[in-house]
C-alpha cells in the first residue's frame, strides 16, 4: 500500500423532517462513494465529523449520532455496532440544554475504501426540520490486488482474521 499524497474531501447536508414529541427519531442515510471499478486505488478515511446547522446556544439545537458504512446493504435506522466489519468512522453530537456541546469521533485506520462508502443517521433527535452537516477527509492509496481484495471481503463483512 502506497499513499499517493492525494486527499478528497466529502462534504454535505441531510436534512430531517420535523417530528412530534412521541413520534421515532428520524433517520437517513446517503451514499457517497460509489464504485468506480478502479481496484487498485483506495481510500483511508482520515478524519470525520458531523455538526448541525443550528450547534449550541440555539433553542432549535438537536443531538445526532452518525457513522461510515463499506457497504449498501446497512438499514439506516440501525445503530451503530463496533464488531460490524462494514463500519469504520463513528460521529456523534449532543447539544444538551442547548448550552453546551458534547462532541466525539472515531475513525478506524486500519480500513481502506474501495467501492462503496456511505453515511448513516441511525437518529436524529429534532422537533423542527434540521439539517445536519458532515465532513470527511480522505486520503487516497494505491494498492496491490491482495490488498484490495481483503479490503472487499471485509466491506462484505466476512471475518479475515479467522
Amino acid at each position: 500500500m502506497r499513499r499517493t499524497g492525494k486527499t478528497r474531501t466529502l462534504r454535505g447536508t441531510l436534512t430531517f423532517p420535523a417530528r412530534a414529541g412521541g413520534d421515532p427519531s428520524n433517520s437517513g442515510k446517503r451514499l457517497l462513494v460509489l464504485d468506480d471499478g478502479r481496484i487498485n486505488v483506495g481510500y483511508k478515511i482520515v478524519d470525520f465529523q458531523i455538526f448541525n446547522s443550528s450547534l449550541s446556544g440555539n433553542t432549535s439545537a438537536f443531538g445526532s449520532e452518525a457513522y461510515l458504512a463499506l457497504s449498501q446493504e446497512p438499514v439506516a435506522t440501525a445503530l451503530p455496532a463496533a464488531e460490524d466489519n462494514r463500519e469504520i468512522a463513528w460521529a456523534m453530537y449532543d447539544t444538551g440544554s442547548g448550552f453546551t456541546l458534547g462532541q466525539y469521533s472515531l475513525v478506524d485506520p486500519d480500513h481502506i475504501v474501495v467501492r462503496d462508502l456511505q453515511i448513516l443517521f441511525p437518529a436524529v433527535s429534532n422537533t423542527i426540520e434540521s439539517n445536519v452537516n458532515y465532513y470527511i477527509l480522505m486520503e487516497e492509496y494505491e494498492i496491490s490486488d491482495t490488498e484490495a481484495i481483503i479490503s472487499i471481503i471485509k466491506e462484505e463483512s466476512q471475518d479475515v482474521f479467522n
